[in-house]
């Protein structure tokens, strides 16, 4: 009787744990605050086509990322998420110092064949810098600049981006991937803060903590 007590604690431990791990892994892993100065930046950015959108398409070879400068003219370093379903594709840039950051728009980063080694395995790391890499740079029309805060989440808004490859996937010159500067439209709303209130609806520990520099209150409209 013992014996049996006992797998069946072990049993509901293994299904404890495992939904645990589960719930962990519904939520990009960002990187706990340094400190309680420490604050957070983020982007909502996707595709619109009439009432639906969707992410953003970012694969090894192709992607986008927010084009945004510290009061020093550095640029910052973001990464995505894009498995939520109430968001299109999230960026968020965590344990910045307080100051005036400036979204001056979108970066498009593919990679040309040509330039690419024998034997590399590409990923889509926009902010890496590969030989392979190609960088454009598309603008606001206004650029939107904030004042972080010690201790605080904020957002620049949400946007939607409309492009178009040269080539695409069925082509074969080195830069396929290259999104024609003619075809690209940026519009969006600076004002928009449902990525704020979605993230404040997560609960891993890291997200909690915060969470509590997040001002928005729960929700996902």
């Amino acid at each position: 009787m013992k014996k049996m007590g006992f797998y069946v604690l072990l049993g509901v431990l293994v299904v404890l744990l495992s939904s645990c791990l589960s719930f962990d892994s519904f939520f990009p892993g960002a990187s706990a605050p340094v400190d309680g100065k420490a604050s957070m930046l983020v982007v909502e950015a996707g595709t619109r086509e009439g009432s639906s959108t969707t992410m953003l398409f970012n694969s090894n070879a192709t992607g986008w990322a927010p084009w945004v400068e510290d009061q020093e003219g550095a640029l910052i370093p973001f990464r995505v998420f894009d498995s939520e379903t109430r968001l299109d594709s999230l960026y968020w840039a965590e344990n910045l110092a307080s100051g005036t950051y400036t979204l001056k728009g979108f970066l498009h980063v593919y990679a040309d064949y040509g330039m690419l080694p024998e034997g590399v395995v590409m990923a889509y790391e926009p902010f890496a810098n590969r030989p392979w890499h190609v960088v454009q740079h598309f603008a606001l029309d206004q650029p939107v600049t904030l004042t972080l805060k010690e201790g605080e989440m904020a957002s620049f808004g949400r946007y939607f981006i409309t492009s178009v490859w040269v080539e695409g996937a069925g082509g074969t010159r080195d830069t396929r991937w290259r999104v024609d500067p003619a075809s690209v439209k940026i519009d969006g709303d600076r004002q928009d803060k449902k990525a704020l209130r979605v993230i404040k609806g997560w609960a891993t520990p890291t997200w909690l903590a915060w969470n509590t520099r997040n001002p928005e209150v729960a929700g996902d409209r």
